[in-house]
């Protein structure tokens, strides 16, 4: 088995992938099958076959030895053990020495060979049996990492009841297109991004959102593939492509996430083939060493020199990081919290800045109409029916309240003519026979006379201090302030508490919202700093100005209008962003469902991840050290050096495992 084949592969492009279709990674000449239950039971059957077949021939020979059995027959069970268990790791091993480079297969085989040379073919094969039987081991537990992703990948069906008419009929999905309706029964997985056209339902979002509640859907509601339609019927229309849906794109993302390895891990990389040369280098060294200086027996100095290439090899040392971080991007998966490699688990736990947007992460982005205030003798209804009318073709989140407003007032918007958005400048228009400006209150003057315009910042400066946002209304001589509030979670100062409890010394936010409100929001989550009024550029100029003066920085957007600070920043943390698609694109960890308080148990993981990475690097090289001292001195017979080498490394697989137990702090 190979692990470094298996855990650290060549970076090579992914294509969106069907659920239905295997997901494989070509290494060189051999190819891995990843999150496939069929190809995975056979890989684990093979390496358990091998594994177990050579330890029966072993056991035989050593029963056959032990009741003085015939020498030649104690022989021909050994040489079986050697090539049942050798003659799997022979290609690697030459293709890896063809192209000048050193790996474990070949430091295994060597040893094995070697301690056959000198009169030790037992314990060469059971080198090579254990080196097998640690590599079954290993797989077993680290496939469990693998576990969430299967999960995913098995969430979607393979084929949809497409509607014809008044009949039904079964298509595969990958045949399906956008605009087709498909019809979804109670039980059935949905098994397509779409709309709801007709029916109501619960809809469990639980595997991909790790959300246990359901959400309720009636038509004009969004769902994704691999959700579960709980109690009702549905009809969807097709919105996405099976290879575009969501979880296509998660199962994809989540993937790649081998391509992104932390920087330990790439160090280990780089610096295996050189450190395997080293041990071959060191292990000649002693054995000559033990010859010339201590005065040994040839035997015993190429005995201590095969103990120390046995133990000095690096299984322990390549395993430690790339278990740990697999193990904790599948944890997080299971909680809904996207990861897309360990690098940005190792940034998040080194981070000591986390900076927030405001609108739809720190608050809940749901912004209401509070207030109306008019001058003269214009109502609060006319004024609305005015001003909804000209933002009634509009998707900003203001005119949306707007417009939410009309509707619980039962008011409908008159025409609208000679309608002109001017950026930075406003919204002119004709409504009802009056001129029409809406725009910022500070540039109130420009459209109504000097006494009002005063008049007007002198409210707005107060519904400001309330933390709310304003704009300004002029129509003909009326003018007026429309007040909106957007609500803090309330989980937010929850977040920033458990933030600061786990040691990230600075919190700040950055938004476009008006500095007055800013502040008071600042001021009630109890924020380091924050700054306001800033455009998406200027996000991200300020982004590069934390990382440069506090380094390592987190940012925590809403993953569409955050998307170029979120790139930015060391970790960009995209929230709530079931089927966003920029999110899944610019994010480095995406958070499936609104819940913030998923950013500090993130942190919390980090950490816990990152100290199970020092756990296992201490281990494997304390391992590695004690145990050379002790094989160059010969206090370390071939079977243990054998046993410490490949038991250390499956102690640092199941170490890494625990971080399948998420905690839910």
């Amino acid at each position: 088995m190979n692990l470094r084949s298996l855990l650290l592969p060549t970076r090579k492009p992914f294509k969106p992938v069907l659920a239905d279709e295997p997901l494989v990674d070509a290494v060189g000449s051999s190819v891995h099958v990843f999150y496939t239950p069929a190809a995975q039971e056979v890989s684990r059957s093979l390496d358990v076959v091998i594994a177990g077949s050579a330890g029966l021939c072993l056991l035989v020979a050593w029963s056959l030895a032990q009741a003085h059995g015939p020498p030649p027959l104690q022989h021909l069970f050994v040489f079986l053990a050697f090539v049942i268990a050798g003659v799997p790791a022979l290609p690697e091993a030459w293709k890896k020495l063809s192209a000048f480079r050193i790996d474990i297969d070949l430091l295994m085989l060597l040893g094995a060979c070697l301690a056959a040379c000198i009169g030790s073919p037992f314990e060469g094969a059971l080198l090579l049996f254990l080196f097998a039987l640690s590599g079954a081991m290993e797989g077993l537990a680290l496939r469990k990492t693998q576990s969430a992703i299967v999960a995913l990948r098995q969430l979607s069906p393979t084929e949809a009841s497409v509607i014809e008419g008044e009949s039904t009929r079964r298509v595969p999905l990958r045949q399906i297109k956008p605009g087709q309706t498909v019809l979804v029964r109670p039980g059935d997985k949905i098994p397509v991004d779409g709309v709801v056209t007709a029916g109501a339902s619960s809809v469990d979002e639980a595997a991909i959102t790790g959300e246990s509640i359901a959400r309720d859907c009636s038509p004009g509601d969004a769902v994704y593939a691999g959700t579960q339609n709980v109690d009702g019927r549905l009809e969807i229309r097709v919105t996405h492509l099976a290879a575009d849906t969501t979880l296509a794109r998660i199962i994809t993302m989540v993937t790649e996430a081998r391509h992104h390895p932390a920087r330990a891990q790439r160090l280990i990389d780089r610096i295996g083939p050189t450190y395997s040369l080293i041990v071959i280098i060191s292990a000649v060294a002693a054995a000559l060493l033990c010859w010339a200086a201590f005065d040994l027996e040839g035997h015993e100095s190429v005995r201590r020199g095969i103990a120390l290439l046995i133990v000095a090899s690096p299984c322990a040392l390549i395993i430690a990081t790339p278990a740990a971080y697999l193990s904790g991007i599948a944890a997080a998966a299971r909680r809904g919290v996207l990861v897309k490699g360990g690098t940005y688990l190792e940034s998040a736990a080194r981070a000591r800045i986390y900076v927030f947007d405001k609108t739809g992460t720190l608050t809940t982005g749901r912004i209401h109409l509070t207030d109306v205030e008019m001058n003269g003798t214009m109502s609060e209804d006319e004024a609305l029916q005015i001003v909804g009318a000209i933002e009634s073709s509009s998707s900003h989140p203001l005119a949306l309240a707007v417009l939410a407003a009309l509707k619980q007032r039962n008011l409908q918007p008159p025409p609208v003519q000679e309608y002109r958005s001017t950026p930075g400048a406003g919204e002119t228009a004709v409504v009802a026979g009056q001129r029409v400006w809406i725009g910022r209150p500070e540039l109130v003057a420009e459209f109504a006379p000097g006494g009002a315009a005063n008049a007007v910042r002198e409210r707005c400066r107060r519904l400001r201090e309330q933390g709310k946002t304003v704009s300004a209304v002029v129509v003909d001589s009326h003018v007026g302030l429309f007040a909106f509030a957007d609500t803090i979670r309330d989980e937010a100062a929850e977040c920033v508490q458990r933030l600061r409890r786990r040691g990230v010394g600075r919190i700040e936010m950055l938004t476009g919202d008006h500095e007055i409100v800013a502040r008071r929001v600042a001021e009630d989550l109890g924020l380091d700093g924050f700054r306001a009024e800033l455009k998406p550029e200027d996000k991200v100029a300020a982004t590069k100005k934390l990382r440069d003066d506090y380094g390592s920085i987190v940012l925590v957007g809403d993953g569409v209008n955050d998307a170029p600070a979120l790139v930015t920043a060391d970790v960009g943390v995209a929230m709530g962003s079931i089927g966003a698609e920029i999110a899944l694109e610019a994010a480095d960890v995406v958070v499936m469902k609104d819940r913030i308080e998923r950013v500090a148990w993130l942190h919390g993981h980090a950490l816990r991840t990152a100290g199970i990475v020092k756990q296992n690097l201490s281990f494997a090289i304390g391992v590695i050290a004690v145990l050379s001292v002790f094989a160059v001195l010969g206090s370390v017979p071939l079977p243990l050096a054998v046993v410490g080498h490949e038991g250390s490394t499956v102690l640092v697989a199941l170490n890494a495992l625990r971080l399948l137990r998420a905690s839910r702090d």
